[in-house]
């Protein structure tokens, strides 16, 4: 599913206000800049996306939105990296979107910089320099097995554990062995 970080903002918005959100939130918030039309447009996409609903005259966030970024068992790291695959963000907007305790956000955003999950990259603007996060193909893949089921994360693990035992400076008959004791888990999984 694509969200961009307009889509971002309005659940964040639903999520900030205790999961629902009416047009005077959207006119004293970050969005008000977008104009009625667009506001219209936006909200329409999100509803049909199945991640907010109509409930009364107000805005709710469904249950399928809150879980992408804010549900409490989805990994944090995960959350982090799909929100880095929506656009790339400086640590506080990280902190200020994830709605989580600043230290274990950036005790997360650490530990996936150290697993090559994304680099930080420098940007000039306005005669300030920002320092963001970006996301790395690594990352990516990560978030992407992070969404298979679990049959398929296993099958998916294998394959990358075969294609390294195979690139690996072993004698022959255990890089055989090793790779047909592989096959049968992957066959049994089937």
């Amino acid at each position: 599913m694509k969200i961009d970080h307009i889509d971002l903002a309005f659940l964040h918005l639903a999520v900030s206000k205790n999961g629902k959100f009416n047009e005077q939130d959207i006119a004293g918030s970050e969005l008000a800049y977008l104009g009625v039309g667009r506001t219209l447009d936006r909200l329409a996409a999100l509803k049909e996306k199945n991640l907010i609903k109509l409930d009364g005259a107000y805005f709710s966030i469904t249950d399928l939105a809150r879980e992408l970024f804010w549900g409490k068992d989805t990994p944090i790291q995960t959350r982090l990296l799909r929100l880095l695959q929506i656009k790339s963000f400086e640590e506080s907007e990280i902190i200020r979107y994830l709605l989580e305790p600043k230290d274990i956000v950036i005790e997360s955003i650490e530990e996936s910089r150290k697993k090559g999950f994304f680099i930080f990259t420098t940007i000039k603007k306005d005669d300030r320099v920002f320092r963001v996060c970006e996301l790395t193909p690594e990352g990516n893949d990560h978030v992407l097995v992070q969404t298979l089921d679990s049959k398929s994360q296993l099958q998916k693990i294998l394959q990358e554990i075969s294609i390294k035992i195979d690139r690996a400076e072993l004698d022959e008959f255990k890089i055989k062995e090793i790779l047909d004791k592989i096959k049968k888990i992957s066959t049994e999984l089937d």
